[in-house]
């Protein structure tokens, strides 16, 4: 069942309106087959507008390109199937050359369009109003993705950006719990909804470039929030692997409090910078990972030097450092270093991001 506040939702009514405004319109200008920009204004219709502003530029030029190369070849006489397999080739051959292959499957439901419907007039006249009517249903779907129930790339990244934040909190809470010994939530579920997220910025990213707003202030500082979340998430992925279940020897109690203390500053900095992401206000003072780090290199010092006398070998004695061990927990540590200088960038960047305004409107 849809929610009436989901996006999904937004996008049926959206969708329906462009494909009634399309017909309507197209039937008042009495365009030769108005359903055609009807169905153009449903195609192109996307979840938020830079999704719709790359989609209605892909069938705008596939169109394009479909029509004019089958202007030629309807003047062709002879077998007509042929022509068309031609036409087809051609097509497919110039959209690769011009570099848009997202819309060759278009270029070739454009000629098939044009050249297998008889047609008893001038060749170029059901080209050129095939091109008319989906030009027309285009323009219908950008007015109604810009003025009714409005949706940005952007602010959609602004959104799942702060979600990310808290799921790599999450994730990594039980990462830490996993490499201890102790019972956590469904690692499996957690890395595959982290998976889908950075798949999901990853393509509001790409949209956004497609709208009004991308060399905005706010768009550029959200960008740079995302590439320190990419960053973080690497380091992340590190800890998965050295954290893995069939391993779990803990932390060296030598590298306590600040070990505990470190991992609890990440923790409380994610969760800061995504409620400052979606509410607009930044508490400080930040977390200092300057010191944190410094602290815990002193003490991650100590405890090497601990285990360089006590010699760690594969098969150890009960209470005797495994070299798998150590090489473990200095994994961890490494990237959770790495993963608190990130963050302490990205604190940064976040802040710039609320001070400039866009937290609210995305760059609208």
């Amino acid at each position: 069942m849809l929610n009436p506040s989901s996006a999904n939702f937004r996008l049926a009514i959206k969708t329906a309106l462009a494909g009634c405004l399309g017909m309507y319109f197209a039937s008042l200008l009495r365009m030769p087959q108005p359903y055609w920009a009807a169905i153009s204004a449903m195609i192109v219709m996307q979840i938020n507008l830079g999704a719709a502003v790359k989609q209605s530029w892909i069938r705008f030029a596939a169109t394009a390109v479909g029509a004019a190369v089958s202007i030629p070849f309807m003047a062709v006489p002879g077998q007509k199937l042929l022509v068309f397999g031609v036409a087809v080739f051609v097509t497919i051959v110039l959209c690769t050359i011009l570099h848009l292959e997202d819309g060759i499957r278009l270029a070739a439901v454009t000629i098939a369009i044009i050249m297998l419907v008889p047609n008893t007039g001038r060749p170029w006249v059901p080209a050129l109003n095939r091109f008319l009517e989906v030009s027309f249903g285009i323009l219908i779907a950008l007015a109604v993705a810009e003025f009714v129930l409005p949706s940005t790339a952007l602010e959609s990244l602004r959104h799942a950006l702060a979600e990310k934040f808290l799921q790599l909190d999450t994730f990594l809470s039980a990462l830490l719990l996993r490499f201890r010994g102790e019972n956590v939530a469904d690692v499996e579920g957690l890395r595959a909804n982290l998976a889908a997220l950075a798949r999901q910025n990853t393509d509001f990213h790409a949209h956004g470039r497609y709208e009004p707003a991308r060399w905005s202030a706010g768009r550029i500082t959200l960008v740079r929030l995302l590439q320190h979340e990419e960053r973080m998430s690497q380091a992340v992925e590190t800890l998965d692997v050295a954290c893995d279940g069939a391993f779990c020897g803990g932390i060296d109690l030598q590298w306590e409090p600040e070990f505990s203390e470190l991992c609890a500053g990440i923790s409380e900095a994610l969760q800061r910078i995504a409620e400052g992401i979606l509410t607009g206000k930044f508490w400080t003072p930040e977390y200092d990972f300057a010191a944190a780090i410094q602290a815990l290199d002193a003490r991650a010092n100590a405890a090497r030097i601990s285990v360089g006398s006590s010699a760690p070998t594969v098969n150890a004695t009960p209470g005797t450092p495994t070299l798998e061990g150590v090489l473990r927990q200095h994994t961890i540590y490494f990237a959770l270093q790495t993963l608190a200088r990130e963050l302490a960038a990205a604190q940064i960047t976040a802040r710039e991001l609320v001070a400039s305004g866009t937290a609210h409107t995305a760059a609208r």
